[in-house]
């Protein structure tokens, strides 16, 4: 098969990171945890004792990594924001307790493996009378309002605009817009796209024995933030829900769980992708094999311990195959909504069929990748799914 090139920095990064190291020693020192914590005005308290545990372990591990200056400058930015959203959604629960005790009824989360069609689907099911698909910027900020909303929304637009000046294939590989729906893993502590960003062998190691029951919990009160004076119908994204479907429910015990398909060599070949474009933007050297062992082991396990919770439990799962999808997107999204209990209006219909008529993507059919760039072949992640709950 022919070699496919992967995704390429634009010019401006390798100068602009060579005069941001000159800076490094105070970057490293900025970047340490308890000024981090300091700086988000975060106490150490009982009650977030265990959430600053977890994220010194990520953070630690993040600090040890091989990252470029601006890399480290982004991941410091990541710890930080969540430091801060931790204190400002305790705030928000103190001033008004009731909020606490608010429903999160019948969400909706859209999962399976990542690149099966699970941001559009996200995007159709979030379009209609009383359904809610968070935004890119307030699940950055998520206890944001009023006048402080307007700049939250400007600084995730300037963010989305140097995600796409540093690596120009993000505009077809993964748009992103302060507007649009987004994945909530930007509201969960700890989550896979760590990884897609910075290779922590020893985050992972971690990652796999942690409870993320605690996560849930929290991703739950973040929602109940968000709608405060509301109460909408959620619709929620994040491959990563996958390998936690059972922390997932414990938190939502009546959430509709709808599993995108797709034959699983595809799938990871355009992740593996996604992946290398991530990691150049944030690390001096990318390993290509590294990238397809990772991911591989990754979505198989997620694939397995979401088989265990399908057979287990009788919550309400929904399988989409990802060529139905394509081929009818509206129809697909109001069938989903048909099998959960709420048909749509005739207006709702109309608002996702012209969503369906949209794409963010620019130049659609241009992203190349091949699973040999990455050290994998098809009978290989072929044999490695089968008897998941994803196999091809």
């Amino acid at each position: 098969m022919t070699e496919t090139a992967g995704p390429r920095l634009a010019r401006w990064v390798g100068p602009a990171n060579a005069v941001l190291g000159l800076a490094d020693p105070v970057l490293r020192a900025s970047s340490r945890f308890p000024v981090l914590q300091r700086a988000a005005g975060l106490r150490t308290t009982d009650e977030d004792a265990a959430f600053l545990d977890g994220l010194r372990v990520l953070h630690e591990h993040i600090q040890a990594a091989d990252l470029t200056p601006m890399g480290r400058i982004a991941m410091r930015m990541e710890v930080g924001r969540r430091l801060a959203n931790r204190r400002r959604v305790r705030e928000v629960l103190r001033t008004r307790p009731e909020i606490a005790a608010a429903p999160v009824p019948r969400p909706v989360f859209v999962t399976g493996l990542p690149r099966t069609g699970t941001s559009l689907l996200h995007g159709l099911l979030g379009h209609r009378t009383g359904a809610r698909a968070p935004m890119f910027w307030e699940l950055l900020h998520p206890a944001a309002r009023g006048a402080e909303a307007a700049g939250r929304r400007f600084s995730a637009r300037m963010l989305a605009g140097l995600y796409y000046a540093m690596m120009p294939a993000m505009r077809t590989i993964h748009p992103l817009a302060a507007t649009e729906p987004e994945e909530c893993v930007f509201l969960l502590p700890h989550n896979g796209v760590h990884l897609t960003r910075v290779p922590m062998p020893g985050y992972r190691d971690w990652y796999d024995a942690h409870d993320f029951t605690p996560d849930y919990a929290y991703l739950r009160q973040q929602l109940q933030v968000l709608q405060r004076d509301e109460t909408p119908r959620w619709v929620l994204k994040s491959p990563c829900h996958l390998g936690h479907l059972d922390a997932l429910l414990t938190a939502f015990p009546d959430a509709v769980i709808v599993t995108t398909r797709r034959d699983p060599a595809v799938a990871l070949a355009s992740w593996c992708s996604f992946c290398e474009a991530t990691l150049r933007m944030h690390n001096h050297r990318v390993d290509l094999a590294e990238i397809g062992r990772t991911w591989l082991d990754y979505w198989t396990r997620a694939a397995d311990r979401a088989g265990t919770v399908r057979a287990a439990t009788g919550a309400h799962m929904v399988d989409v195959d990802y060529d139905d999808l394509v081929a009818d997107p509206a129809g697909t999204a109001a069938a989903i909504w048909e099998r959960a209990g709420a048909p749509l209006t005739a207006a709702d219909r109309d608002a996702l069929t012209a969503f369906a008529g949209r794409d963010r993507r620019r130049a659609p059919g241009t992203h190349r990748y091949t699973l040999e760039r990455y050290g994998l072949d098809e009978e290989k992640v072929r044999a490695a799914f089968a008897g998941t709950s994803l196999a091809g």
